[in-house]
């Protein structure tokens, strides 16, 4: 009996001290890491939520991807009309290779492009040869067209090329009517209409930099105005102000100054530290014109590249290159860059002051393409398995709307943003690699309702 009781002592000592000594183990444990501290906005106020938008989303539908009717081949620079209605691009026209007379051998020739239009229920058409040049075309209000076609050797070079001066077109939607309104000399490109149609806004590259006159044209009178200068002009407000992008030059490098060296003896002058003018490769700023006084106002001036698309509800939207320090993390061990690596964020930009970018996932890369009017901004969400149509709403929370192939490639949206086309993209070549400029695409585009 006292040998049971002397056992039961035993083992109700042992477990007393494993109890003891878990406790110990719990209390030396470390506190919790605390949660990573959330960036604070450096935007307006907004809204915590916008449940008008919310509702709309939950009822709205969005239609069957419908494929319209074009031929088989690769397509350039598509553009959809503000209303929807029609899509624009260019082929590349086959050229024959012209013989030359001194070795009898034949030469390559300079590419041609012809203007194509297709639209829901119509059948492709041809709008103009347009010869050496594939510049986008511009819409006016009234659904009339303005383009480039560069059909004369005016340089005397024996070849249609882009060294040539080029035509500026205007005619109707389809093609019809077309006339002349100006010559562009070499290095002129028209980028938007202005002033109630009446103008056109052209970039003049520049002479010393890629930064050039911007100058305006008369589509009556065929007079121009010099306006400002920079290498485009993103937006034309409601008010009239213009929106330019223009280019910055890289920081110099400091010269060493002048001094004693460590033998005693003094070092000449430093020479002057040239500063370096801007290419296409540098960062973009962007500063609204005002033409009533001719001020400029920097709007944004970021250290990465940055693209501004849409002005809606009081703000700017675009695109922007991440910050590379956020990226630590998207490389492999063996020194190459993951898949996953964004390479555009969310661009949102209230004022000079107030600034910032969305990026809803660090997975994805973002392409702004468009706005709903009281709803808010569409969003491509592109990823290794395809892309998801995103609306980012005005309290700037995203709703997912529609998902896409992953060969879908060069989304637009028409003005309200109801209507999304895009590419699907075949690899006709068989290299690996989607590319619309190379292989056979086919326009496709939805609606939401």
């Amino acid at each position: 009996m006292n040998y049971t009781r002397g056992i039961s002592a035993l083992i109700a000592c042992a477990l007393l001290a494993l109890a003891v000594v878990h406790a110990q183990d719990d209390w030396d444990e470390e506190p919790p890491e605390p949660a990573p501290e959330v960036k604070k906005s450096t935007l307006l106020p907004r809204s915590p939520d916008d449940p008008q938008t919310i509702a709309w989303v939950a009822k709205s539908v969005v239609t069957r991807p419908r494929v319209l009717n074009t031929e088989a081949g690769a397509i350039l620079r598509h553009v959809m009309s503000p209303d929807g209605e029609r899509l624009y691009y260019f082929r590349a026209l086959p050229a024959d290779a012209p013989k030359d007379a001194a070795t009898d051998s034949a030469t390559a020739a300079p590419e041609r492009f012809a203007l194509y239009t297709v639209g829901p229920g119509k059948g492709e058409s041809k709008v103009a040869d347009t010869g050496a040049d594939c510049t986008p075309p511009i819409f006016l209000s009234d659904g009339r067209i303005l383009f480039s076609v560069r059909r004369s050797d005016t340089n005397e070079d024996q070849s249609i090329d882009e060294l040539d001066d080029a035509t500026l077109m205007i005619s109707n939607r389809d093609g019809g009517n077309q006339r002349s309104v100006a010559t562009l000399p070499t290095g002129e490109t028209p980028v938007a209409v202005w002033r109630e149609d009446r103008e056109v806004l052209i970039c003049v590259a520049g002479e010393d930099d890629v930064n050039g006159p911007i100058v305006s044209l008369n589509l009556v009178r065929g007079d121009r105005q010099h306006i400002t200068h920079g290498i485009n002009v993103q937006l034309v407000l409601p008010d009239g102000r213009l929106l330019i992008e223009r280019q910055q030059p890289a920081a110099p490098q400091r010269a060493r100054d002048a001094g004693w060296n460590r033998w005693g003896e003094p070092e000449p002058e430093p020479e002057p530290v040239e500063v370096p003018k801007p290419t296409l490769v540098d960062h973009s700023e962007h500063v609204l014109f005002e033409p009533k006084d001719n001020t400029e106002t920097l709007l944004y001036k970021p250290s990465r590249r940055s693209r501004i698309v849409v002005h809606a509800d009081n703000a700017f939207f675009g695109n922007q290159e991440p910050d590379p320090a956020d990226d630590g993390d998207n490389w492999s061990p063996w020194g190459m860059e993951s898949s996953l690596s964004r390479y555009s964020e969310i661009l949102i930009v209230d004022d000079a002051q107030h600034f910032d970018v969305r990026s809803p996932s660090a997975r994805f890369n973002y392409l702004t393409i468009g706005w709903i009017h009281e709803r808010g901004l569409l969003v491509i969400e592109q990823g290794n398995l395809g892309s998801r149509l995103l609306l980012l709403d005005r309290a700037l929370n995203s709703h997912r709307l529609a998902d896409f192939e992953l060969n879908a490639r060069g989304f637009v949206a028409s003005a309200d943003g109801l209507t999304i086309a895009w590419l699907e993209v075949d690899d006709t070549d068989k290299n690996g690699h989607l590319e619309p400029w190379r292989d056979h695409s086919r326009i496709q585009f939805i609606r939401i309702e």
